[in-house]
């Protein structure tokens, strides 16, 4: 017993030492590229997020340019407008009221157009800042660009733009508005003439501070360069950058590669970049001392963890050796006899080592078993009640298709039938067109049902594209007020219909689209459950909530089946004496509208008195509560 001891010991000792071996070289190497790749993944992360903050502030002003280049496309006369000063003056007059329009909708920094004064002598400019950003715009005194030195850096935006047909400028200090900006300007030409430059500008300090922001290395520096591959920020000023490091950091960009090693004199840096839209590029560069301290705390750490493993493994080979011989009988007589069905028998080690445990996890299995035996037939039961609820899925999806088909063959037949009806060539031309009127009307169903299943796939599947942008609440609801008085005097003209949004000077961020879809279907919905009575459409506002409610007094539903109308493919509401058309996904998409637009839905009802249906958006405090 003592020779299987000596040799047990041994060779655990081996085992311990070759598994160290072959495992903690390998890992050890590949640990340090792991950490080393980790390091890299994080410069990338925070070079991109600075780059994100910087390019969210070009996309806003290439949008706001852009939108404004469109805007004059479409009202200028070249023959008309740019004749002489006085036509110019009156279009600029004409004009400026849209200028307004993209103010208020965009809220850039500044916008503004300079006219080609070569052309049309005098002073011709359109030009709004807003300096303090808090969306009050003051107009700039006009003036003659050819009265200014064009070859002067502050007038790049004008020479470069007219050169090249769109510039970013470096930064530069405007005397007149007395601030540092960053400008981006169009040059416009129409029928081949130049006409002038339009753009907008953005606060330099801004997007310094948007750098300054990210949170980097204790050795980190962020830099922003221009298309010619020139630093023209430094995050923080980079007091500990030398203008060997700042040449270092121009040269990776120069050559294009996201990422790479620098090394100038006695530091040694590494750099990660990332170009923008506008061809500018930013750049974070890290000492290599700071990057590669991961990596060696690392290597230290498992080197350490690895002696420590051997040495407890010899301890406890030891210990194991000299107490596993005399209990493992027993414990495999026990073995034996769970082995052949006994599921109560326990094991009654006390050796106070590994044995010992090694009895108790036996007793754990043991009683794992047994539990696990009670809890089949638990697990049994939970089957059968997964496969009911399935089953009523399909029943609820086949009723779904059901729905389905009706929805679409109803339509279509209505489309051949008056299709082969137009064709018959002794329909008159009265009938002809009530014939086209009633395909008009089914064909707008069909493409709103399937609109509506599209609707109901994307949010099954969270692919809800969410355009978001300012909403005048009161003029989305009166274009709903405006199409479904029409549909009530067409369809049911003995009710009535009302929208209360005198007090809905209220504008939100959404998608508007999306929020008007929403309110469509609960008036959807109360139209085609109301008889008699009416409907109300109305809007209030809390002091943190924005509701829009929808109410009727149509036939209702149960307090117990409120909650079934919003689950898909379901009808809470089954009678005898009239069918409903749908397909149970109106209110499930509304549903899903509200989640996806930040916001909730309740409804109310009372059996034979009528509906009422909320939706609640949250008011933030950055958002005003009116259009200014």
């Amino acid at each position: 017993m003592y020779g299987y001891r000596r040799k047990l010991i041994v060779l655990m000792v081996v085992l311990v030492a070759v598994a160290i071996l072959l495992a903690g070289l390998p890992g050890i190497y590949f640990a340090q590229h792991k950490a080393q790749n980790d390091a890299v993944t994080q410069m990338r992360q925070l070079t991109q997020l600075a780059s994100e903050s910087i390019e969210n502030q070009i996309s806003e002003t290439q949008a706001t340019s852009k939108a404004l280049e469109a805007a004059l496309r479409s009202s200028f006369n070249l023959q008309e407008d740019f004749k002489d000063p006085q036509s110019l003056n009156q279009f600029k007059e004409k004009f400026i009221p849209q200028v307004s329009e993209i103010l208020h909708l965009l809220r850039p920094m500044s916008l503004w157009i300079v006219f080609d004064s070569e052309k049309v002598p005098g002073a011709h400019t359109i030009s709004f800042v807003d300096k303090n950003q808090n969306g009050v715009y003051s107009r700039i005194k006009e003036y003659d660009i050819n009265q200014k030195d064009l070859q002067h850096p502050t007038m790049d935006w004008w020479t470069n733009a007219r050169a090249k047909g769109q510039t970013w400028t470096d930064p530069y200090y405007w005397q007149k508005w007395e601030m540092e900006l960053i400008s981006y300007s169009r040059a416009v030409n129409i029928d081949s003439v130049f006409i002038g430059c339009l753009g907008s500008d953005i606060k330099f300090p801004e997007l310094g501070s948007l750098l300054d922001s990210v949170h980097t290395f204790a050795t980190g520096h962020l830099f922003l360069l221009n298309e010619n591959r020139e630093i023209v920020y430094a995050s923080n000023d980079s007091p500990g950058v030398t203008l060997k490091d700042r040449e270092a950091v121009e040269n990776v960009v120069k050559t294009g590669n996201e990422f790479a090693f620098m090394e100038d004199g006695s530091n040694q840096w590494a750099i990660s970049t990332e170009r923008l839209s506008n061809n500018w590029t930013v750049a974070f560069s890290v000492s290599e001392e700071e990057f590669f301290s991961g990596v060696d705390n690392l290597i230290y750490t498992l080197m350490i963890i690895f002696a420590l493993g051997f040495s407890v493994a010899v301890i406890l080979a030891i210990s194991f050796s000299n107490y596993i011989t005399n209990p493992v009988q027993k414990l495999l007589i026990k073995f034996r006899k769970a082995t052949n069905g006994d599921l109560s028998v326990r094991a009654d080690i006390h050796t106070k080592d590994e044995m010992e445990e090694l009895g108790n996890h036996f007793n754990k299995m043991m009683n794992a078993l047994q539990k696990n035996f009670e809890e089949l037939s638990l697990t049994q039961q939970k089957l059968r009640r997964e496969k009911e609820r399935a089953q009523e899925s399909d029943g609820l999806k086949s009723s779904f298709l059901e729905n389905l088909s009706h929805e679409i063959r109803t339509p279509l037949m209505a489309i051949v039938g008056f299709s082969e009806l137009m064709a018959d060539p002794a329909s008159s031309a009265d009938e002809r067109e009530k014939f086209f009127s009633h395909i008009a009307y089914n064909s707008n169903q069909l493409v709103r049902f399937i609109e509506d299943t599209l609707l109901f796939s994307q949010l099954e599947k969270g692919q809800t594209p969410v355009r978001l942008s300012r909403v005048n609440i009161k003029q989305v609801l009166w274009e709903l007020n405006e199409e479904f008085e029409n549909r009530r005097k067409t369809e049911k003209p003995h009710l009535f219909f009302r929208t209360l949004s005198d007090s809905c000077e209220q504008s939100l961020t959404s998608d508007p689209s999306l929020l008007k879809r929403l309110i469509r279907y609960l008036l959807d919905n109360a139209f085609k459950f109301t008889d008699s009575g009416g409907i109300t459409l109305l809007c209030q506002k809390t002091n943190h909530h924005f509701q829009i409610s929808v109410s009727d007094s149509g036939i209702g539903i149960s307090s117990d089946k409120t909650e079934l109308v919003f689950k898909k493919f379901c009808k809470a509401i089954e009678t005898n004496d009239r069918v409903y058309d749908g397909a149970g996904i109106g209110l499930t998409n509304a549903r899903g509208l509200a989640l996806l637009l930040e916001g909730t839905i309740e409804l109310t009802s009372t059996p034979g008195e009528g509906t009422t249906v909320t939706v609640s958006f949250p008011l933030h405090e950055h958002e005003p509560n009116a259009y200014s």
